[in-house]
């Protein structure tokens, strides 16, 4: 029944579903543990080892052996939302994300939340549970995407629908 539900809907009903159990399984990972010190790694890439990042929110969401992760801070070069995934030992990877600096239409947005969304549903969690506002992030852009095709309304996009 839920693969016949589309957009918004199926997202929004997981959403209401998950919420009603505790924190869902969504944590933020200790300063200082490997999990945390292994996704700043991964985050800093080939960056400068010394930069400093500061997180606003980190999320990590664990299902079976595939864990999904969601960062919002400050880092190397400013603002940053990104969703990282890992797949059993492999290491955490960049699979989404948003950066200050430049921008881009909101259609391009639209897709790029939404795939986002897709994303973290598949891990079965509840998206706003990991990703606050998302949901109504996504419908935002959509709305403007039909409305405003090309504004320039989300900042650089990395990964997700190309």
């Amino acid at each position: 029944m839920l693969a016949l539900l589309t957009g918004i809907a199926a997202p929004a009903l997981l959403a209401a579903a998950a919420l009603s159990g505790p924190q869902n399984g969504v944590y933020t990972p200790r300063v200082g543990s490997a999990e945390r010190t292994a996704i700043i790694s991964t985050l800093k890439g080939d960056d400068d080892p010394r930069l400093r990042y500061t997180f606003k929110r980190l999320r990590v969401f664990h299902n079976g052996s595939r864990a999904i992760a969601y960062a919002e801070g400050e880092g190397g070069v400013g603002g940053f939302q990104v969703i990282l995934t890992r797949e059993g030992s492999s290491p955490w990877r960049r699979v989404w994300g948003e950066g200050d600096g430049g921008s881009d239409s909101c259609a391009a947005g639209a897709r790029h939340y939404e795939w986002a969304l897709r994303l973290i549903t598949s891990y079965k969690v509840a998206p706003d549970a990991l990703f606050p506002g998302i949901i109504a992030r996504t419908r935002e852009l959509k709305r403007m995407a039909v409305k405003e095709p090309d504004t320039q309304c989300v900042g650089d996009l990395e990964g997700g629908a190309k």
